[in-house]
């Protein structure tokens, strides 16, 4: 065990995944059978000849079947399933930090506008990102039981959006073709990846998906956002009733999770502002 613990996105690592996880279930099953109730329910009435010295809550938590006799061994199971879904994950979020290195360093401040290329692809140094997800989703699909899979990707895409928001996005600064690129890379590219697992993948997404919207606003809408964030800052104390909230002001631009503070960092980010 400890040796395939090295290796966590072998074969053996993952069988073993699944051998805890077909236990616990197996077991959860058991704590609500008839049989193991009764079974419960005698080994109280023995007392210390069955379980030795239990405490007064223990004992009766036991006996108005709160608890259930496979409790200790259930928490531990659970543990250990939760140690090698993690070990598992930040096995593949290693690999996609390498990878994402030349993404996070390209030229996202002079690439060229969407106007003047003919059709967008994939920034190239975007491909082995994408490869390294897409291999490692169709191996440990293959590798896990379902609702370990399941319970793999949703984590695996809540540290994505975590790490491309933060390493990408709020790491450089983008002109209107950085901004065009980076969001066909993301909503054309990196959410179809787990399109195959639910029906809006975008949804896992919100982070980078709204960052894309604030990066890729037209000038005009970006100027008038920029006006409201900062009046809004600057009426903090005794702000105007007459005026939208930034809130709505973003919540109309389909911006929820995004706090206004956040908006304001992207919007800094962005090259092509009037007198620039």
């Amino acid at each position: 065990m400890k040796e395939d613990s090295r290796c966590p996105l072998g074969s053996r690592y993952c069988a073993i995944l699944n051998a805890v996880n077909y236990i616990s279930t197996v077991l959860s099953d058991w704590a609500d059978n008839v049989f193991f109730l009764q079974l419960q329910q005698a080994a109280v009435s023995l007392g210390d000849d069955v379980w030795g010295p239990l405490g007064a809550t223990e004992a009766g938590r036991l006996a108005s079947l709160e608890g259930s006799l496979f409790e200790g061994l259930l928490g531990l199971l659970e543990r250990l399933r939760a140690d090698m879904l993690g070990r598992l994950l930040e096995a593949v979020m290693r690999e996609v930090r390498e990878k994402a290195q030349p993404y996070s360093r390209d030229r996202w401040l002079s690439l060229p506008s969407q106007l003047d290329q003919a059709t967008m692809s994939l920034s190239s140094s975007a491909c082995p990102l994408m490869l390294c997800l897409r291999d490692r989703l169709l191996q440990l699909q293959q590798l896990l039981c379902l609702p370990l899979f399941q319970s793999f990707w949703q984590s695996l895409a809540e540290r994505l959006d975590q790490f491309l928001y933060q390493d990408v996005i709020l790491y450089n600064h983008f002109n209107e073709g950085g901004a065009a690129q980076l969001q066909f890379d993301m909503t054309r590219n990196l959410f179809p990846l787990f399109g195959h697992y639910c029906k809006r993948p975008e949804n896992l997404f919100k982070h980078i998906k709204e960052a894309c919207i604030i990066l890729s606003l037209n000038i005009g809408s970006a100027l008038l956002l920029r006006d409201v964030l900062q009046q809004a800052e600057e009426e903090s104390v005794t702000p105007d009733p007459q005026r939208p909230s930034p809130e709505s002001t973003l919540n109309e631009l389909g911006v929820f999770r995004l706090a206004p503070c956040d908006v304001h960092i992207l919007l800094s980010l962005r090259a092509s502002w009037p007198g620039q």
